[in-house]
């Protein structure tokens, strides 16, 4: 290697191996703003198919940055990222996770032919409400997605419905979905929509075969199982409280073997 010497190892020294495992641990923003274009090395490392298969375009690395609102995206780098980079790797990414404050630019940067994984991390609930029924980008992605996960903030609203709402356009809108995570992907939030206004419609899709998701109450998870699951094999449910008044309970419902609890 150069400069060894010299006890001085440059970047540019280490092997390609050892260069894709650090990519690898750093943030995909800061991947691309630091290496590509800066030499054809860089450029095929960064590019090569197997980092960018799997697209991670935030900032959040753990459930600390969940909640660190100072690590935002700069928007120069964003702009950057998505005029010059996302379309020339656009039709190999098959996994693309955003968060609320780039999702726009990103949908806007390219198509994704490819695409069959979406995730939606840090997003308050009325901004993916208002995407998935107003971006006509992101309602023809959903049709042709079969992985979908999401990840919403606290809301002071205990009795918000908009939860509900986007479960079920959810449903409605992903014909081919497969697996759907519904605010079950960091054991620290504690977002837990109630379903106490689910309206079911026929809206569960035939494909879907894996349900993991948080609900408020006991009663929600009443709710859930009332619904037309039985194309579901996998369904985990994680409960917030198991308090429910006598009231709700339907005695008609019963309980599938399929069924994980966790509380």
């Amino acid at each position: 290697m150069n400069n060894l010497n010299n006890n001085h190892l440059n970047i540019l020294d280490l092997p390609n191996e050892i260069l894709f495992i650090i990519f690898q641990k750093l943030n995909t923003i800061d991947v691309f703003h630091s290496f590509v274009d800066v030499n054809p090395r860089f450029n095929r490392l960064v590019f090569d198919s197997i980092y960018i298969h799997d697209l991670n375009m935030t900032t959040v690395m753990d459930t600390t940055s969940l909640y660190d609102q100072t690590s935002l995206i700069d928007p120069k780098v964003l702009l950057r990222i998505c005029e010059k980079f996302l379309p020339r790797i656009h039709n190999q990414i098959y996994k693309l996770t955003v968060e609320e404050y780039s999702i726009n630019q990103i949908l806007l940067a390219s198509n994704y032919p490819q695409l069959y994984s979406l995730s939606f991390i840090n997003f308050q609930e009325e901004i993916l409400y208002q995407y998935l029924t107003d971006n006509l980008i992101l309602r023809d992605l959903t049709k042709q997605i079969t992985h979908l996960n999401i990840d919403i903030k606290e809301t002071i609203k205990h009795d918000s419905k908009i939860g509900s709402k986007i479960f079920t356009l959810i449903l409605s809108l992903c014909k081919k979905l497969i697996v759907l995570n519904f605010c079950h992907m960091f054991p620290t939030r504690n977002y837990s929509p109630s379903l106490f206004y689910l309206l079911w419609e026929n809206c569960i899709p035939s494909t879907l075969i894996k349900l993991k998701i948080n609900v408020s109450t006991l009663v929600d998870c009443l709710y859930l199982l009332n619904g037309p699951l039985v194309c579901l094999s996998t369904l985990i449910i994680n409960v917030s409280s198991t308090f429910c008044p006598l009231e709700y309970i339907n005695p008609t419902v019963s309980i599938i073997s399929m069924i994980v609890f966790r509380e």
